[in-house]
């Protein structure tokens, strides 16, 4: 329960409605544990005897329990619905703060992570956290209260009768309860670990399955892909059988163990020839005592669950935030380009990817990065706009004089485009899409981008234009269609440094001819640094920087390079 304690501070937020909630269960606590023994001991027996009763008091005897269950059912909704709101308050401000913290968790983290497991621990562990809240909200004041008034009838009932057996009767059968509530608690919480991690393999495999359909028909991979699925779920299965099993013997339990309690009473009762109004007012308090440890027992199990799932989504607002904004930033506005790389070495984890990297961009050029795979081109790229950070001591990186480490990162990445090999769509309309470039363009300047990429034309042949829906990942265009709506985005965008990661490999040749003059239109006073594999994309740079085992061997323009028979040669005369 400690772990929740950190996530109270948001009730300041809803304290009136926190407050109605703690009286309404006062209300049906008082009227419950405490307020139905007394009906029973002093009320119902008037009812029975023999002697007469005025209407009067017989309406108010009638009365009296029409008043109580008022009270019970008032107390009940008005504590179950307002705890409620309290907990959903806390569950969006927990959602919120978790999504919160994967939008600046550096790059790196999700290398380390399947995405199906982070989908998992936002989805189906805030699901179970929600439902742990609903059923708390139903029990986590009322049976207490309702506990604490029956309690305090068996008190006043065995000091009253000068008589405190039923009482020691009761506090030995207290700690018998508590017993299994605990073992089981434990339990629950590692079983439900268990099966909460099993839960995001499942939607990790389902998640990789969606994003693979081409390949798994293409190499008849359905089969297989079955067979790993079932084997998931039968494990799955296994686990929540395993919850179910420690869920389902609590209250059992719990009881077995409160039977020996009344048998225990009634045995007593018959020796001591205790009156029957005195015992079944006593016996009502007894199981108005058990009936919330059980309650409070079962709530017990589902709240292991809610903190498995609240450890597992802790686990992400733990995480180190490593790549962060200066204490004291740099002022920036737009810059001029010019990209200084001195000393810099990089690794990720401990494979070295860039080895003493020193080398001068100046603005408004054109640099092109070729190499093999895993060279260190792209790495080299993703430096600049701090997807990844330097190591203290491992060298810097500085524009117009400025290092990258001081300036605030909205103002550094708003100063860079990029491009990617595999540009990511919005679920949403081609028009906002490609506004992700300049929130804040107007409708001329978007159109103007989309022209200069050669994406207006398509666009107006689609249904509905600039509003046609592009689907997940924006499944309703085709490779080349999805590239120019990311070069419209960089055109709008108009930042002074544009990265372009393989940009133009997703374009048939009639677009690409048609891209690389928008290209080179776009270019135009800008710091351009461009990744490719393909040669007639680069051939034109200013500079061309031959990478190969994070180190840049060669270095100049594509004739020099041509000439100099080193590894540019060679991987151009491939492709020749």
């Amino acid at each position: 329960m400690k772990k929740l304690f950190p996530y109270l501070v948001y009730l300041k937020d809803v304290k009136m409605a926190f407050i109605l909630a703690i009286l309404a269960g006062i209300f049906y606590g008082a009227s419950t544990g405490l307020g139905i023994p007394v009906l029973i001991r002093y009320l119902y027996p008037k009812i029975f005897s023999n002697e007469a009763i005025s209407v009067m008091t017989l309406t108010l005897i009638c009365t009296l329990p029409v008043i109580v269950s008022a009270f019970r059912a008032g107390g009940n909704f008005l504590n179950s619905y307002y705890l409620s709101y309290c907990g959903q308050y806390i569950l969006q401000q927990l959602r919120i703060k978790v999504f919160a913290k994967i939008q600046n968790l550096p790059i790196a983290f999700f290398h380390k992570r399947q995405p199906g497991d982070l989908i998992s621990r936002v989805s189906n562990d805030t699901t179970i956290l929600q439902q742990t809240i609903i059923n708390a909200s139903q029990e986590i004041l009322k049976q207490p209260i309702t506990l604490l008034g029956a309690v305090s009838y068996i008190v006043y009932m065995c000091f009253q009768q000068s008589d405190v057996v039923f009482l020691i009767i009761f506090i030995l059968a207290i700690p018998l309860c508590i017993v299994p509530i605990r073992y089981i608690g434990i339990k629950m919480r590692n079983k439900a670990r268990a099966m909460q991690e099993q839960t995001s393999e499942l939607t990790h495999r389902l998640a990789q399955n969606l994003s693979a359909v081409k390949e798994i028909r293409s190499f008849c991979l359905e089969e297989y892909e079955l067979s790993r699925y079932e084997a998931v779920c039968h494990v799955l299965r296994e686990r929540f059988l395993k919850v179910v099993k420690y869920t389902s013997i609590l209250s059992p339990s719990i009881e077995v163990i409160a039977s020996f309690g009344v048998a225990m009473a009634f045995w007593y009762s018959y020796k001591s020839k205790i009156e029957p109004d005195v015992f079944i007012s006593i016996v009502g308090a007894l199981y108005l005592s058990y009936e919330p440890i059980k309650k409070l027992g079962r709530l017990n199990s589902e709240m292991q669950q809610g903190l498995a799932s609240l450890e597992r989504l802790e686990n992400i607002l733990e995480e180190p935030i490593t790549i962060h904004d200066p204490a004291v930033p740099h002022p920036v506005g737009k810059l001029e380009g010019n990209i200084q790389f001195k000393n810099v070495s990089f690794a990720y984890e401990m494979a070295p990817v860039l080895r003493d990297v020193t080398v001068h961009l100046t603005a408004k050029k054109t640099y092109a990065l070729v190499g093999p795979s895993g060279a260190g081109k792209t790495t080299f790229a993703h430096l600049i706009p701090r997807f990844y950070d330097l190591a203290e001591g491992n060298g810097s990186i500085t524009i117009d004089g400025i290092n990258i480490k001081d300036m605030r990162l909205k103002d550094l990445r708003q100063n860079i485009a990029l491009v990617s090999q595999d540009p990511v769509l919005f679920n949403d309309t081609i028009y906002n899409n490609i506004l992700v470039g300049k929130p804040s363009a107007s409708h001329e300047e978007l159109m103007t981008a989309a022209k200069r990429a050669f994406a207006h034309h398509f666009i107006l042949e689609l249904e509905n234009g600039y509003d046609t829906l592009v689907g997940e990942n924006g499944s309703m265009l085709s490779g080349g269609q999805k590239q120019r709506i990311a070069l419209a985005r960089a055109f709008l965008k108009d930042a002074p440094i544009l990265i372009l990661d393989e940009a133009t490999s997703a374009l048939d040749a009639n677009s690409e001819q048609l891209i690389q003059q928008a290209l080179e239109e776009l270019f135009k006073g800008k710091t351009v640094i461009i990744i490719a594999h393909r040669f007639s994309t680069i051939k034109h740079a200013d500079r061309i920087f031959v990478f190969k085992s994070g180190e840049i061997i060669e270095e100049g323009t594509h004739d020099l390079l041509c000439e100099g028979k080193g590894l540019y040669e060679e991987l151009y005369a491939k492709q020749s």
